[in-house]
């Protein structure tokens, strides 16, 4: 269910969308089979500035591939090649996942095929800044190196639950087990779009918020965005958000947990404590961009 990426720059003609090529390679890295028709979910970052890419298949068949589509934010593309047949990866749900849960990545690292690493999902839900875009990801200790890009987070069934996009790298050399994932309901999200040719949304309450003290715990609203639905529904600063569509919120990862599983213009019911009174509101999340 995992391929070989390979990309190329300085095209002669065609690029993704066919002819010839007679430039040099540029790299590898890895993609995951989403159909038996040829989709493919690979991260952005590989085909940025490419001219062409070739996807070679267990088997060591070779296809030109075109790009359906890419968001840089998600760090997603999707691509296409002219096959059918193929074994699709069969996907999971990380929303299911904990701390602690065995995953192992699975890639192409510095050019050893469809190698295997184990390790275990290190956190949930880890905001990760790269070049001014904040990602919220799955933190892993499943060693993942350069090629491994693009390739599947899998849980102990064998399920995709994340697609490996950066790891972190010291200077030193002191950083070790530093690998992060794209949840698979956020790929989901990404992916449909990208295929329906449509906008990538990113969906968003309009808060800032902070993990809550004493009994109450919960999550304390620092700031509501005036051009937030959170702001025309009534949710001030102070109000303690202690759950959302009837689960329990302790944490800013319970929270984004619940949130990933929907889309721009879905409503939100949250359970709010203000001065000791219990409250509920029904907000509409927005566009991230709206803001």
């Amino acid at each position: 269910s995992t391929v070989v990426i390979s990309m190329y720059e300085n095209v002669t003609s065609g690029g993704f969308y066919g002819g010839t090529t007679s430039e040099q390679q540029a790299g590898g890295a890895t993609g995951i089979i989403m159909t038996s028709d040829g989709y493919i979910i690979t991260n952005s970052h590989v085909i940025e500035g490419c001219g062409a890419v070739d996807v070679v298949l267990q088997d060591e068949r070779v296809f030109q591939a075109l790009l359906v589509g890419q968001d840089a934010q998600s760090d997603l593309a999707v691509l296409k090649i002219d096959a059918s047949g193929l074994t699709p990866a069969q996907f999971g749900d990380d929303t299911l996942l904990r701390s602690g849960d065995p995953v192992s990545a699975i890639g192409n690292p510095m050019g050893y095929r469809s190698t295997i690493t184990p390790g275990i999902v290190s956190a949930l839900d880890q905001p990760v800044s790269v070049e001014g875009t904040t990602m919220v990801l799955i933190q892993t200790s499943a060693a993942i190196n350069f090629g491994n890009s693009g390739g599947a987070l899998i849980n102990q069934y064998g399920q995709v639950v994340g697609v490996t996009t950066i790891k972190i790298v010291a200077d030193d050399g002191s950083a070790e087990g530093l690998g992060f994932a794209i949840p698979t309901t956020r790929v989901k999200q990404v992916v449909d779009r990208l295929i329906a040719g449509a906008p990538v949304t990113r969906p968003s309450l309009g808060i800032i918020v902070r993990r809550g003290q004493g009994e109450n715990g919960g999550l304390v609203v620092e700031e509501v965005d005036p051009d937030s639905d959170c702001h025309r529904q009534g949710i001030q600063p102070q109000d303690i958000i202690v759950a959302a569509n009837g689960q329990q919120v302790q944490t800013f990862a319970d929270l984004e947990r619940i949130k990933r599983t929907l889309d721009v213009g879905d409503s939100l019911l949250l359970e709010v404590l203000r001065g000791g009174e219990h409250l509920e509101f029904t907000v509409t999340l927005m566009d991230q961009d709206d803001f």
